[in-house]
């Protein structure tokens, strides 16, 4: 039997300064037809997000260590690609700070999370925006 090759569904961008869940988190998008760019930090998701303007989507951590957040990396994926999806991801904030600091529209996730939820949550995020776009 062949496998079902999907077309691509676009580029994310995975902001995680767990190497390990960054990882995870790409093989699951990539099963479903995106392309991954995974940062370690702010500074790695700043460089990266310059160079390109064709995402998809962003999933951001919001505690990266020290200093920026995912805040703060959507809110500058937001002066690049206004209409990017953002998904925020996290094991230690509360769902209070996002609706507090995230940006318009975007989702929170809390980890550990379910691997299909988040592939779903960010199809349906990605999907949104292009019904917009029409």
């Amino acid at each position: 039997m062949k496998d079902k090759i999907r077309p691509s569904a676009g580029k994310i961008l995975i902001v995680e300064d767990d190497t390990g869940i960054c990882e995870v988190v790409c093989t699951l998008l990539h099963e479903v037809g995106f392309s991954c760019i995974c940062a370690s930090s702010d500074e790695a998701a700043y460089a990266v997000l310059t160079k390109h303007k064709d995402w998809a989507g962003l999933i951001a951590d919001i505690n990266l260590g020290t200093g920026t957040t995912g805040f703060d990396v959507a809110r500058f994926a937001r002066q690049y690609v206004p209409d990017l999806p953002v998904m925020y991801i996290s094991g230690a904030s509360s769902p209070r700070s996002y609706a507090a600091f995230g940006v318009p529209g975007s989702e929170y996730l809390a980890k550990p999370f379910n691997g299909p939820e988040l592939v779903l949550r960010m199809e349906e995020l990605v999907k949104q925006r292009s019904q917009r776009s029409d």
